[in-house]
């Protein structure tokens, strides 16, 4: 999912006139007096911020939010500096950017001066609904991520950095240092003039240096969402530095009864051995180990291929669900493997596996990966039973519907990639959009949502695009089909949720540890209304499938009193800000260090998730994911919608703060 302190844009968006921007001069070449150019590089490490940001670039950002302090104030003025990137930022990306003779931006008035300052970041921004400028919707507070300014994780206040003024003349004051307390922009700040035009005020130096060339470098800091390098440590130490920033920061720690002391006691062993014998593949297999303690979705390290193809690395082309009465049941035949030789059908119960009962099976399946909770750990196991050692043979005793008992031998064929999904082959792979539309028999809308991790230009035009041609055909409700969605970001899912509210409110807050432990609200999760609305009845299809940015988009949008959730049974449960090391031998771990709270103080989804308004019963049927089965959900669905008003009032929702 998305961070905000990447920047504090929201995930709603129009595209206004008044963010289109008036021409901005550049200054005369033979005008010596302050900067005229800012140009740099920008690098971004983080695994998370790639592909859904396709239409990059480079803004100054007015800093009036953190001057006031104030997480949700948006920007003052429409009227943007922007350049563009040459490059690839993953790599390395450079700009330049001209600065105007006379900003628009807004004068802040600092104690002691008589005019105005105006006072700028320069920033990675992203193209989310139309046009490179952010308006309103799509940006509140300061960035304090991917930005010249370095920003202290949690409370957001600037530490360091180079920040851009402008000044009407040379009688102004402008901080020369932080002052006692160690903040920017307080009553304790010493003060020095600053000269007219454009300076570029380095926060790193002592005092606070003002830069004047005509042009001048100003570097951007990934910050806190930078990939955390532990590449440079032996295998303990590494292990060691990890287990100290997750002990102080993991948001859970309390929530899950988490004993980080014992669990470091319990693999800190492994992982020495490990060092001792130069054995990386030994090292990999305890960092999964260690992770798949840990009780959280988010938490995961790379899975080493030997060990999972030892024990789950053989297919029997079966996947299997569990009913309401506890019978356990084939959900489908993969049409390649041994199962779809043996006779076993889709409904089929699977009566004895490996020649104990079925429901003793299942229990004694050991999970490979960390769950958010019992839920997970079933659907985990449902998922890794059919699997065998690559080439084992396992006897099942099955029960095809209407039939008698059977017995036949299965047999493990390689195949990795079928894990999660055995029937679905290479040769069933489709390839859709992130946002698919159709209208359904009877005139209903029906909008699939598939992911939260691609374009996000690409995905809010094609959402918009989709809500107003449903309206043009007055289709009678809207369905949003989530069920498949595996997250992403957070941005997308907040601007999506709001076309369907007409006034806005907080959904969530976000909590960072800081250095001595206390939680801090980092971000503030709005849902704002988005220009293009939605104001019929609508249900929304969810399932264990939904994960992280999916379920903050389900939980959204059943806040309106118009909407409901309909599925067999909850979200995942799975939610946190996650951040990425690299570990010895490139290994990648993941980890959440932000939570979510609601507006009561309670950590929010997490372990939870969204509950179905209407539970669809699981049973043989309703199980069944082959091709020739029905779709008991959205049948569900699609009555469950007769019975919501045909308009809706104002969401009962906490109140913007």
């Amino acid at each position: 999912m998305f961070f905000p302190h990447i920047n504090r844009w929201l995930a709603a968006a129009a595209i206004l006139l008044a963010a289109i921007p008036m021409p901005l001069l550049t200054a005369r070449a033979d005008d010596a007096d302050g900067v005229r150019i800012i140009s740099g590089e920008v690098t971004v490490t983080s695994p998370y911020i790639g592909r859904s940001f396709s239409e990059p670039f480079v803004m100054l950002t007015d800093l009036t939010a953190f001057v006031e302090r104030d997480l949700l104030m948006p920007l003052p003025s429409p009227v943007q500096s922007t350049a563009n990137l040459e490059g690839d930022f993953r790599e390395k990306a450079t700009f330049t950017l001209p600065l105007p003779i006379q900003p628009l931006g807004n004068p802040i008035e600092l104690p002691g001066n008589s005019e105005g300052i105006q006072i700028y970041t320069v920033d990675f921004q992203v193209n989310i609904a139309g046009d490179p400028f952010l308006s309103d919707l799509e940006m509140t507070g300061w960035p304090t991520a991917i930005t010249s300014v370095k920003v202290e994780m949690g409370t957001n206040e600037v530490t360091g950095g180079q920040i851009v003024t402008w000044s009407p003349d040379d009688a102004q004051q402008f901080p020369t240092g932080f002052g006692p307390d160690g903040k920017l922009f307080t009553a304790d700040d010493l003060e020095g003039p600053l000269p007219a035009g454009w300076t570029v005020v380095d926060l790193n130096a002592e005092p606070f240096a003002r830069l004047r060339d005509a042009e001048v470098s100003v570097p951007i800091i990934e910050g806190d969402v930078a990939m955390k390098d532990l590449t440079g440590l032996g295998y303990a130490e590494a292990f060691d530095a990890l287990v100290n920033e997750l002990s102080l920061r993991y948001p859970f720690t309390e929530y899950k009864g988490i004993d980080w002391d014992a669990l470091a006691a319990e693999h800190r062993p492994t992982i020495v051995a490990a060092e001792e014998a130069n054995d990386a593949v030994a090292f990999q297999e305890a960092l999964f180990a260690f992770a798949a303690e840990i009780g959280d979705g988010h938490v995961s390290a790379d899975p080493p291929e030997d060990l999972i193809i030892e024990r789950v690395g053989g297919s029997t082309g079966l996947s299997v669900g569990q009913a309401d009465d506890g019978a356990i049941v084939v959900r489908c035949v993969a049409s390649t493997g041994s199962a779809a030789k043996s006779g076993i059908l889709p409904g089929a119960e699977i009566v004895a596996w490996g020649g104990v009962p079925a429901q003793n099976a299942l229990d004694a399946v050991e999970p490979l990966f960390s769950e958010s909770n019992a839920d997970g750990i079933l659907r985990q196991r449902l998922m890794l039973l059919p699997r065998t050692g690559l080439g084992k043979r396992v006897e099942v005793t099955y029960r095809n519907p209407g039939g008698e008992e059977q017995q036949v031998t299965l047999k493990g064929s390689k195949e990795i990639g079928s894990i999660i999904d055995p029937c679905a082959g290479p040769q069933d792979r489709t390839f859709e959009m992130p946002v698919t539309a159709e209208i359904l028999p009877g005139g209903i809308g029906y909008i699939k949502v598939n992911t939260f991790s691609e374009d996000f230009t690409l995905m809010t035009h094609a959402w918009e695009w989709a809500i107003r041609e449903f309206k043009g055909s007055e289709v009678s409700g809207l369905i949003v089909d989530l069920r498949d969605n595996g997250g992403g970001l957070t941005r997308i899912p907040l601007y999506m949720a709001g076309s369907f509210f007409e006034e806005p409110f907080t959904l969530a807050k976000q909590i960072y540890i800081d250095e001595t432990g206390a939680p801090q609200v980092t971000a503030i999760d709005q849902v704002l209304p988005a220009p293009v609305q939605w104001r019929k009845p609508i249900a929304v299809l969810i399932g264990p499938d939904c994960v992280s940015a999916c379920e903050i988009f389900a939980a959204a949008i059943t806040r309106s009193p118009n909407a409901i959730a309909v599925g067999l049974g909850p979200t995942a449960g799975v939610e946190g800000g996650v951040f990425p090391w690299k570990m010895p031998e490139d290994i990648n771990f993941r980890a959440p260090l932000i939570g979510f709270e609601d507006a009561d103080g309670k950590v929010f989804l997490e372990g939870v998730g969204v509950l179905p308004d209407v539970l669809v019963p699981s049973t043989a049927e309703t199980l069944r994911n082959d091709a020739e089965a029905p779709d008991p959900v959205l049948d569900a669905a699609i009555e469950a919608l007769k019975s919501i008003g045909p308009s809706r009032d104002a969401p009962a929702a906490t109140p913007v703060n």
